[in-house]
């Protein structure tokens, strides 16, 4: 009996051990200036559901976000491509249209259970063209992937977009 209580034990603590949930690292500039006040964010055509869900997070918080398809619809009367609005050119004609920040995301997701495997997410001031703030986010992982014990340990879009938004804004309204 005592050998199995050692032996359940010790596969106890390799699980818990081998286990770790999602982080969030992110990177704000060390200007000891003011920092410029955030209104208005639009979306960087092409970031697809992670791009939408952090949008729709921000939102929440009291953003006004400019959705992908009006960026879109905006950059065609500046008569922009997705290259030219992160030059400092294409940033000042967003600026000149009340846009403060500029918000680019990408994600990865899983070929095993389809939730996000990793993501970043950086917010460019469209006066000086300085990252104002940046999120790196990594799904957690547990045993092996696609395993019960690494789903119950993995986090979906809603819970990854929630943690990076809340980097961001804390960022940037430091």
């Amino acid at each position: 009996m005592k050998k199995y209580l050692l032996a359940f034990s010790i596969a106890c603590l390799t699980l818990l051990g081998g286990c770790a949930g999602s982080k969030v690292s992110s990177l704000s500039p060390n200007d000891s200036g003011p920092k410029p006040i955030i209104k208005t964010i639009a979306m960087n055509p092409g970031g697809a559901l992670m791009s939408d869900a952090v949008a729709t997070e921000l939102s929440n918080k009291g953003f006004v976000v400019i959705d992908s398809a009006a960026t879109s619809n905006l950059m065609i009367r500046l008569n922009l491509t997705e290259i030219e609005i992160a030059r400092p050119e294409g940033l000042q004609k967003f600026k000149a249209k009340g846009i403060d920040a500029l918000l680019t995301v990408k994600a990865a997701a899983s070929q095993f259970d389809g939730l996000p495997d990793s993501a970043t997410a950086r917010m460019v001031d469209t006066s000086t063209g300085k990252v104002l703030a940046a999120v790196n986010w990594q799904n957690g992982w547990a045993g092996a992937a696609g395993s019960p014990a690494s789903r119950m340990m993995r986090s979906g879009l809603q819970e990854a977009s929630s943690e990076m938004a809340n980097a961001l804004a804390l960022r940037i309204q430091q």
